[in-house]
């Protein structure tokens, strides 16, 4: 699930969730946000999830860097 998608879903959000190349503007925009821990069914650590509307937020602030990102990756996926 790419990020427009999760914006789309309005549910809460996953750590894992968020692609390593937004991580850091997502951690930077986050810090001091209400979070929740949860069991990672990928291992046997814990997770960090995201509220909701706190991703959205952050999301329309980036709205226009990510649909680019998007895009380029779909186009990139049709040429190869």
């Amino acid at each position: 699930m790419n990020l427009k998608e999760l914006y789309e879903s309005g549910e809460d959000v996953r750590e894992s969730q968020i692609p390593l190349e937004w991580l850091e503007s997502f951690n930077h925009f986050i810090a001091g946000q209400t979070c929740y821990l949860v069991d990672n069914p990928d291992s046997d650590e814990k997770e960090f999830v995201y509220f909701s509307h706190d991703f959205r937020f952050w999301y329309n602030q980036n709205k226009a860097q990510i649909e680019r990102d998007i895009k380029l990756s779909d186009v990139t996926k049709k040429l190869v």
